[in-house]
């Protein structure tokens, strides 16, 4: 079996073959490395115990980091990196996997005149959403279109549309899924809040840090500021950096924070101007809750929703 190593520590050399297959240098040497998600998280600048990485992708996943291994059963918590941190990591399942669906269903005349080169499809979608106000016109969206992993943990989770009259459009209903998915993002917040983990700096990443609709709802939705990267390539520049800190480049995590700084920040509106608290839905405990009351698919027959939702939604 291999040598256990830290992910900065040098496992070896490139040796005149390798050098003569691959066309590097002989001699160069070669980090341990770690996985895709974890590289991200340092390419953010998520190094100290109260940052966390929320990685807007197909999914989104989470690397929270702290100072001691933590027990928590609805996430995933273990070592990080870096030495002496550990990190809580969690992942939801659809995240751009939702906005491309919307996007190939209901915005098909967006497509078709993106492949004409007119505008981008997902930056039509973007100011859709723009227009609508906090709240999508009283439509609430479920996000769990693919099973979800955390923090329900449930395979089987269905999402679906509440509250959706004829009066809606896509553009309200592409606003709801933002802000659905966004939901699932805070409840992960508030299981870190209700083990007392304090989180000093959220770093947003991936490609979903285009849509500056989606950054504004998380922040305004967390009620405290998010930040994105200056340089945004992810895994191979947290892979450049830790190659930085292995090659003694930078001679500590504390020198190379210096040098990796949030390069935006977008701030939540003022206390009066919260983003959902004149009118909370009744739907809103099956969003945030631990369980998932309302929508669990039943593979076994052709229903397609089991359960209820508790409270009275106002769908009657």
């Amino acid at each position: 079996m291999a040598d256990i190593a830290h992910a900065t520590d040098i496992a070896g050399h490139i040796t005149a073959e390798a050098a003569h297959a691959t066309g590097l240098a002989e001699g160069m040497p070669l980090l341990v490395g770690t996985g895709d998600s974890g590289a991200e998280a340092i390419s953010t600048g998520v190094f100290k115990p109260g940052d966390i990485m929320v990685q807007m992708g197909s999914s989104c996943y989470f690397v929270y980091l702290t100072d001691h291994l933590v027990s928590e059963d609805r996430l995933w918590p273990g070592n990080f990196i870096i030495p002496g941190t550990y990190s809580i990591c969690a992942g939801t399942n659809t995240v751009g996997t939702l906005t491309a669906w919307l996007r190939s269903e209901l915005w098909r005349d967006a497509v078709i005149e993106e492949t004409s080169g007119e505008n981008q499809a997902f930056s039509v979608m973007v100011e859709a959403a723009r227009k609508i106000p906090p709240g999508s016109d009283g439509l609430i969206c479920l996000p769990y279109f693919a099973g979800e992993r955390t923090s329900i943990n449930d395979p089987q989770a269905c999402g679906a549309f509440f509250s959706l009259l004829t009066s809606h459009s896509r553009a309200p209903m592409t606003r709801a899924a933002l802000e659905g998915i966004s939901c699932t993002i805070v409840q992960h917040f508030d299981i870190l809040a209700e083990d007392k983990l304090p989180v000093d700096k959220i770093m947003c990443v991936g490609g979903g840090t285009k849509n500056d609709v989606w950054l504004q709802i998380v922040a305004d939705m967390l009620e405290r500021p998010v930040h994105t990267s200056d340089i945004t390539i992810g895994v191979s520049y947290g892979d450049a950096l830790m190659a930085a800190i292995g090659s003694g480049c930078y001679q500590s995590w504390d020198n190379l924070s210096e040098a990796v700084k949030p390069a935006r920040t977008i701030h939540p509106p003022a206390r009066d101007l919260r983003y959902l608290p004149q009118a909370p839905s009744p739907v809103q405990p099956a969003l945030s809750g631990h369980t998932l009351p309302g929508a669990r698919a039943d593979r076994r027959g052709p229903e397609v929703m089991t359960g209820h939702i508790t409270g009275d939604t106002g769908v009657h």
